[in-house]
This record gives structure tokens, C-alpha cells and sequence, in this order.
């Protein structure tokens, strides 16, 4: 077992070497120091080496608690992270993997702190790490939004759960030459951002697309919000003014109409995470549409993207982010608005920031989100999407 363990982990590892994901020989040697089959007992071999998370605790309903993050997904965050041998590492929530890779990546000299906010997750944490003859990672059970201070000043923090918010106490237990990497939800957007210092405020970018299980505790947000438009049809929100369910409904089942931007974009861009996320930035009001194929509102059909949609609504009239094909042959598109109710003005905006992204934004280098921890909410003013979060105000811009 212990052989096909062996090579499963190497076939992983150079899985992701060719993926990209895996990048540094320090990644690579930490990946290959550790099987990932003794961080997640009791499944088959193969399913420990498949790039995919393993869920190991769940609610009563049956919503994931706790994780073994997918392989490709530690790999990123761990390259982002940047550890050298010696440095100190926090890690908020625990599943005993990342912190052996960590252990691993941080020598003998360096030390890794692991904490939860579960008891039972620490202790299963425990039982791996002895499993797997890891040694020397302090896992401490308490709210992940306080930190550990006592093992501070760390060098990197990494948040293995969905953050809606950067605690302060994570910039404050960080040094001035530290990184956070860390999951956050943006308006219902899952992204990693990586945060270093600058002047006296944090920076925060990469933004690559990645789902986690969501951060538990008195400080966390609650989940996001769903409105039922019909059957099947479903509106998911963060926030902001609640769409009215039967007005919306009865809009739905109206008629469609659509607005086209003459953006047309190529398959292989890969540019509707960015989309999503200029939209998530530019709209008042911000949702995303799901339909899981196409729904029928009285005789109306309404479909939305895979993934969802991104959405904007009014008090009588909901519009959404659609594609038509831009050639005969598949590999491009044209983004456009589908819009419902009485008064069109409010998709014409919607389009027009989709012609404002393309003429100014696209290939550019992404948005910034900046954390100005000495600073209050009432205080912060300039450009840029001031996110409706407690906490330090975090703005998004786009350069």
C-alpha cells in the first residue's frame, strides 16, 4: 500500500508541475515529503490522490464544515504564500495537510501554528499530523477572526477557510515584510487574493477563482442570500437591497428583451471571471441569476449562464449578463444584456459597463483591492468600490 501510496503522490505531484500549479522546487519537495492518502483516512487511494477536495466534516443538513482543499488549490496558495526556511507561519483553519506541507516548506528553524475554531477538527488535525510523523505544528482551537497573537509576529498568515472581510487582527499579527494569502467572497464572488504591505495600507491581488468552506464563528457573515424567482430560478445576493420575489417573478414571466455591446470575446480568453468581477465592482446593485439550464416562468424561458449570471435588478425589472456566438465556427462570443420589466434604462448602464470594461480594461493588468486598517469607513473616500464589510475599509479599483 505504502508503494502505491508512494507513486500516486509522485504522479500528483507531476500533475501539477505540468498544470503550472506547482512552480518552485520547495512546492514540489514539501508535495513529495507528504502523502495527502494519511490526511484523509478511511477513502480510497485513488480519491486521496484526485485533484479535488475531500470534505471531512459536514452539518446536520449536510453543508460542508471542514476540508482537505483540493491538491491544485494548495499548490497555488502555497506558491503565492512564498515560504522560506525559518519563517513563522499562521494557518486559520485547520486540516492537518496544509500544515505538514507548511511544516515542511518551513525547516527546522521555522515554525507553523494552525488554528480552528472546531474542536474536533483540531483533534482530527492531531490525529494526522502523528499519523504521518509531523511534528512540531501548535494547533490551537479559537475564533480564526482573533489570530494567535502570542505566536506573533508571523512572516505569512494563510486562511484556508472563506473570508468575507480581512480581520484586523491578521494585519496586526503580521511584520511589515509579511504576506496574507486568504479566500474572500466579494459581493457573492469567490477569489484568493494575496495582500503585502505598502506605506500604511495593504495591497491584495492575483484573484484567481477558488470555492472554500465558509469561515465559522461569531464574526463570520452570513451566507449568501437566495431569492426564488419561479421554479428553478434562483437569485443570489450579498448584500444590498432585497429583490421583491413576486415582482421580480411576474417580470420574468414578461417579455425579454435584449441589449448587444458589440464586445466580442474569444472562448480562449477565459475573460468571464474578470467580467464577473468588473460588473461585481461597477453595479449599485449586484447578484448572480442561476437557472441550471433553462426554467419557465409561466410561458417564458429563462436561461442563465453556466455558473450563474451576473445580475442587477430595480424595484419592478431584473437584467442579466448573456453570450450570442460571434463567428460560425464556436470560439467567440458576444457579450449582451437580457433584461425584463418596464423600463430598459437601467440595462442600457449595464451594457455600457460592459463597452467601459472592453475599451479600457481588457488585457489590463486587473483590479487592486486595498485594506486601509488606520482608517474608518467614514473616513475613506476617493475612487473605487468601497466593500459593504465590517471591519477595515477595503476598496476595489482598477488601474
Amino acid at each position: 500500500m505504502e508503494s502505491t501510496a508512494a507513486a500516486l503522490n509522485a504522479g500528483l505531484v507531476e500533475e501539477l508541475e505540468h498544470s503550472g500549479r506547482i512552480v518552485s522546487p520547495q512546492v514540489a519537495a514539501a508535495f513529495r515529503a507528504v502523502r495527502r492518502d494519511l490526511f484523509v483516512p478511511g477513502i480510497p487511494l485513488d480519491d486521496a490522490y484526485r485533484d479535488d477536495a475531500v470534505f471531512t466534516k459536514r452539518d446536520a443538513d449536510g453543508s460542508p464544515l471542514s476540508s482537505v482543499s483540493a491538491p491544485w488549490l494548495v499548490a497555488t496558495m502555497l506558491e503565492r504564500l512564498g515560504v522560506r526556511q525559518g519563517d513563522r507561519v499562521l494557518e486559520i483553519g485547520s486540516g492537518g495537510y496544509n500544515a505538514a506541507l507548511l511544516r515542511h516548506l518551513v525547516g527546522p528553524h521555522g515554525s507553523v501554528t494552525s488554528q480552528d475554531i472546531d474542536p474536533e477538527v483540531i483533534e482530527r488535525a492531531a490525529r494526522c499530523l502523528a499519523g504521518a510523523g509531523v511534528d512540531g505544528v501548535r494547533l490551537v482551537t479559537g475564533d480564526g477572526t482573533l489570530g494567535v497573537p502570542a505566536g506573533g509576529p508571523y512572516d505569512r498568515l494563510v486562511v484556508t477557510v472563506q473570508a468575507t472581510s480581512i480581520a484586523p487582527a491578521w494585519l496586526e499579527q503580521l511584520t511589515d515584510e509579511g504576506r496574507l494569502v486568504v479566500p474572500l467572497r466579494i459581493r457573492g464572488l469567490g477569489r484568493l487574493l494575496t495582500f503585502v504591505r505598502e506605506d500604511d495600507h495593504w495591497v491584495g491581488d492575483g484573484w484567481d477563482l477558488c470555492g472554500f468552506v465558509r469561515m465559522r464563528g461569531p464574526a463570520a457573515r452570513n451566507p449568501l442570500m437566495t431569492t426564488r424567482l419561479g421554479d428553478g430560478i434562483r437569485l443570489r445576493w450579498d448584500g444590498g437591497p432585497q429583490p421583491d420575489a413576486d415582482v421580480l417573478t411576474a417580470a420574468l414571466a414578461g417579455e425579454r428583451r435584449e441589449v448587444w455591446t458589440g464586445v466580442a470575446v474569444g472562448v480562449a480568453e477565459g475573460t468571464r471571471p474578470v467580467v464577473d468581477l468588473w460588473l461585481a465592482t461597477v453595479l449599485d446593485v449586484f447578484g448572480r441569476l442561476h437557472t441550471g439550464g433553462a426554467a419557465s416562468v409561466g410561458e417564458a424561458t429563462v436561461q442563465a449562464l453556466p455558473g450563474g449570471s451576473p445580475a442587477t435588478w430595480t424595484r419592478d425589472g431584473l437584467a442579466h449578463l448573456v453570450m450570442r456566438p460571434a463567428d460560425t465556427g464556436g470560439s467567440r462570443f458576444e457579450y449582451g444584456v437580457a433584461w425584463y420589466g418596464r423600463d430598459g434604462a437601467f440595462a442600457e448602464d449595464f451594457a455600457a459597463q460592459l463597452r467601459h470594461w472592453d475599451r479600457d480594461h481588457r488585457g489590463g493588468p486587473g483590479p487592486v483591492l486595498r485594506v486601509h486598517p488606520k482608517e474608518s469607513r467614514d473616513q475613506r473616500t476617493g475612487a473605487g468600490r468601497l466593500l459593504d464589510r465590517p471591519g477595515p475599509p477595503a476598496v476595489i479599483t482598477w488601474p
